[in-house]
């Protein structure tokens, strides 16, 4: 095993019998606390014991040494008798010494725990150790030594061999808190066993991580008020606390417990023995409480899990960004987020394979099993649940668990709670309720949008015959309005709340906050699900895009004197028709407070405010409106390289542009949005991705009867680089594009012919493409007609060059050339000096990645071995470092093995650190595919090589 990992599973069987002590002696008056990792420094013991149980006057009632070993592991006698004996060493005296273990009996390991319980004075006791133990000379030396006190401390002395594995641990210690908890009258396998008993275990290790030892001590007085904790409190914590061992947003713990629902699911994954892997898939229509099933049986079994993953599966974007988090938290010592989607499934795959402990991943709102079925590890200590609304779908191996709307009284103990209603007032109006719950289908969405409406409205439950009323008036209103599959009055009453908030509406009020709410309501319907930039909304509710200036590609953000974020989506809230969700992952220069606020809605909601809006005269208005708000969301992060906060976003620009495709509303700021999803599927390895986007972005222009001619030159030019770059490095492992060579060609001559015409009124832009497109041709190695005709179009952007005026951009670009040629010709410290000249000014982009790779080749050239090291750190590690430039990254590592092995064969082992450092770059075999058969042969040699080093020194 791992040492690591083998230390981190010690630690948790170790807390984990600290924390059953613990809760063993909570009601004993005596009792004082349990001092975590025994007495503070200074105390004698502190090496020897692991906890010690203090009595009210002071003294130890118990100490304890506690030894894990891996599953199957043994302890001999010898080795447990020698344990004891140190901890009677130290000079503080307790009551009696424990040495508890995990590990199976080895030689005269159940005889020596006999012994010692077996009540034998304390010279009999020593005669009779020493018998046992007469061919371990140190041992007898040990008992020799001891004197009558020691003499005496032995005979408090006990050995407990623990059989049971990790979950009958846990298992035991949930029955136990809750046995707490019952006889306070208080309950817990409603509520969150597992959660409670996850926190505890917290507590301790932060108890056992304090250096002081001013913390060691956690009395049964702070044990009883963290296991007595109000339910409700505990029922919603998961949403606040960080537990240390979940990746991803669980939604709200529900607190109507739901027996039908989370009986099988707990019956499906028994607590103990299983070593494969588990699944069971929750089928049901969108708001019936599928999700809130999972998470509940998340709050009841989070202690029987080393590590819990929730996965986002409404699109593939969101689904490759779930792993990633997962990838990041199970291994945390990868490069930050390089992977593609195959690449990432993979790693988890493997990562969770070697986890030693037990993990749960919910894959939530799942549209075909088959979508989701490569992302599904089949092998590990695991469980699975598959959330899914489509029960058309094959839904493969494992229990299948349907659905339903919910039991009577568990509608009416949703409802009494939402409408915080007290035990007397629930038995008066149960009728009432009743009455409710049953016009409301027992639909749980339904019933929170009920409830809200009325609490909301200050309805009484003497008002519900009213609400009825209506709720039936409008549900034959709004009929066509309900998706198939769902009650009647579903619509009406999500109809009846968007209603209401139209009526908070103060007319002539300039961004009056229930208008400004609703209309980002409504944008948020064309989105994805989960994690909607509450910003993005906001921004294209109240402004247009044209409104803003060309130049500022990025995020727009609200401030609070124009609109308070707040207030609009407190509008929501109130009707239970928002939550709040997981912060956006951060982005380069956002200052504003509240700008990572993201928002979760339940996907019928959107389907019906959908529906509701398909009628309106300035739906196409308002769809054009948001992409072009989503393409400048898209843009920033995408020409920053901020991969994560690219794949929030492409997830909701990919859910845009199937609805743009439904509705048949191609339009240039929907072209905009296909193009800045192509650029990241291509740095990311995805050619055949990319080559569509760019092919549907081209079709777009056409249909919408764009005449932006830059928008067309910059997607040709693109398809160009990708056709060229690829046909390039053809090795085999290239995709095969629709794109020929004679069509990249051809994009090129398009693109030299608009460059010319742009030369006098927009000399800087075609200054760019002159300079891109010559690099792009002076690195292709192509023969025959082809190669002919590169040669002129590169002679002739070489001339345009010639006559525009020198921008910076063009002035950067010949620096790194300059630097590139001081490569070719090994003057290694004047590259050096050109590149830190570059990065000096804050160069981004592709700019930075270049001049990054070229700077640490200079470093390696001057045997910098230990610069050149920190730099690749750098990119490999640090947010800041440029994302998404994966060529950079093979061409990186090709020149820096290449330079490596020439300096090993000069004389310069130090050159070796090097090489190490770049050959162990997270990813490298998918970042080879990427390569031409140059890369490969280059990369694989210093592989070998490196494998030759260490044969011979023999490590």
């Amino acid at each position: 095993m791992d040492g690591g990992r083998g230390a981190a599973r010690g630690f948790q069987y170790q807390y984990h019998r600290t924390l059953e002590h613990l809760v063993a002696v909570i009601d004993e008056s005596d009792v004082a606390c349990v001092r975590v990792e025994g007495p503070p420094s200074g105390g004698g013991l502190v090496d020897k014991v692991d906890f010690d149980v203090v009595t009210t006057d002071g003294a130890v009632h118990a100490a304890v040494q506690v030894k894990s070993r891996a599953a199957g592991g043994s302890m001999s006698g010898a080795l447990a008798l020698g344990i004891l004996l140190d901890m009677l060493n130290g000079s503080q005296i307790a009551d009696s010494y424990l040495l508890l273990t995990n590990a199976r009996p080895g030689v005269r390991g159940e005889r020596l725990a006999d012994i010692l319980t077996g009540g034998l004075d304390s010279d009999v006791l020593r005669d009779t150790l020493t018998e046992l133990f007469r061919d371990a000379p140190q041992r007898l030396d040990q008992l020799q030594r001891l004197d009558s006190d020691g003499l005496s401390r032995l005979t408090r002395c006990r050995l407990e061999f623990d059989p049971r594995d990790d979950d009958e641990i846990r298992e035991e210690l949930r029955n136990a808190l809750r046995g707490v908890r019952n006889r306070a009258h208080q309950g817990l396998g409603d509520k969150s066993a597992g959660l409670l008993s996850g926190y505890l275990i917290s507590e301790i290790l932060d108890r056992a991580a304090d250096v002081s030892g001013e913390r060691a001590a956690f009395s049964t007085a702070d044990l009883r008020s963290l296991v007595l904790v109000d339910a409700q409190t505990l029922a919603q914590s998961v949403g606040a606390r960080d537990w240390g061992t979940i990746a991803g947003k669980i939604p709200a713990i529900p607190d109507v417990r739901r027996p039908k629902l989370i009986d099988p699911l707990l019956a499906a994954f028994p607590a103990a023995g299983a070593r494969q892997t588990r699944r069971t898939t929750l089928v049901g229509p969108s708001g019936i409480g599928k999700s809130s099933t999972a998470a509940l049986y998340i709050a009841e079994r989070a202690d029987a899990y080393d590590f819990l993953g929730w996965i986002d599966c409404e699109t593939t974007a969101s689904t490759h960004l779930s792993f990633q988090r997962v990838l990041d938290e199970v291994d945390p010592g990868r490069a930050p987020g390089q992977a593609g989607p195959e690449e990432t499934q993979q790693a988890v795959h493997r990562a969770l394979g070697r986890l030693p402990g037990r993990w749960l991943l919910i894959f939530d709102n799942v549209a075909t099993i088959r979508q989701a079925e490569p992302w599904v590890p089949q092998a590990g200590r695991g469980d699975v649940i598959i959330t899914t609304l489509n029960a058309a779908t094959h839904l493969g191996t494992g229990e299948v668990v349907q659905v339903p709307t919910m039991e009577r009284d568990e509608s009416v103990q949703l409802l009494t709670r939402r409408l915080q209603l007290s035990p007397s007032d629930e038995s008066l109006w149960q009728h009432a309720l009743d009455r409710l719950a049953s016009e409301l289908g027992d639909w749980p969405l339904a019933l929170e949008l009920g409830a809200s409406y009325l609490y909301t409205c200050g309805l009484g439950v003497d008002e519900v015959d009213h609400y009825l009323n209506t709720l039936k008036i409008r549900s034959f209103t709004d009929e066509e309005m309900v998706p198939p599959g769902y009650p009647r009055t579903l619509a009406a009453a999500h109809s009846m709340c968007i209603e209401q908030i139209e009526a908070r509406i103060h007319p002539g009020a300039d961004l009056d906050p229930a208008a400004v709410g609703l209309q980002m309501f409504y944008a948020a319907a064309y989105l994805a699900s989960q994690q909607i930039p509450a910003h993005l909304l906001l921004v294209a509710a109240i402004t247009r895009v044209e409104d803003f200036d060309e130049e500022h590609r990025g995020a727009v953000l609200v401030p609070p004197q124009v609109v308070n974020i707040g207030e609009a989506l407190r509008e929501l809230s109130r009707f239970s028709l928002i939550k709040s969700d997981l912060p956006l992952p951060p982005t380069y220069g956002e200052k504003l407070p509240g700008a990572d606020r993201s928002l979760s809605i339940n996907t019928v909601s959107q389907e019906m405010m959908r529906d509701r809006l398909s009628r309106h005269p300035q739906q196409a208005a308002a769809i054009n409106q948001l992409a072009g708000h989503v393409e400048r969301w898209l843009t920033g992060p995408a020409q920053l390289g901020e991969l994560e906060r690219v794949r929030v976003m492409q997830s909701h620009a990919e859910t845009l542009l199937a609805h743009i495709d439904r509705l048949d509303l191609p339009s240039e700021c929907a072209a905009l949005i296909l193009g800045n999803l192509a650029g990241p599927y291509y740095v990311q390895g995805d050619a055949l991705r990319a080559e569509e986007l760019f092919l549907r972005e081209l079709d777009y222009l056409v249909r919408s009867g764009s005449n932006n001619d830059a928008l067309v030159v910059q997607t040709r030019f693109a398809l160009a680089t990708m056709t060229l770059q690829i046909q390039d490095r053809a090795n085999g492992r290239q995709p095969v594009l629709k794109t020929t060579l004679d069509d990249a060609v051809d994009y090129l001559e398009f693109v030299l012919q608009q460059a010319r015409a742009w030369m006098f009124d927009y000399p800087k832009a075609a200054m760019k493409l002159a300079v891109d497109s010559r690099l792009l041709i002076s690195g292709s190695h192509f023969a025959g007609d082809i190669a002919r005709r590169l040669a002129l179009l590169a002679d002739a952007f070489a001339d345009l060059e010639s006559r525009i005026e020198p921008t910076s951009y063009a002035a950067n670009y010949a620096v790194l050339e300059r630097a590139e040629g001081c490569l070719q010709n090994r003057r290694y410290t004047e590259a050096e000096e050109l590149c830190r000249g570059l990065l000096d000014q804050g160069v981004s982009g592709s700019l930075e990645a270049e001049t990054r790779r070229r700077l640490i080749e200079a470093l390696a050239g001057q045997a910098k071995w230990d610069e050149a090291i920190s730099e690749v750190t750098f990119w490999q590690a640090d947010p800041a470092a440029p994302r998404l430039f994966r060529q950079a990254i093979v061409d990186l590592i090709r020149n820096v093995c290449v330079s490596c092995a020439e300096a090993f064969s000069g004389g310069d082992p130090g050159s070796l650190r090097l090489m190490n450092h770049v050959l162990d770059w997270p990813d490298l075999d998918e970042f080879l595919a990427m390569g031409s058969d140059d890369d490969n042969h280059a990369i694989t040699s210093a592989r070998s090589l490196r494998e030759v080093i260490r044969k011979a020194s023999g490590r």
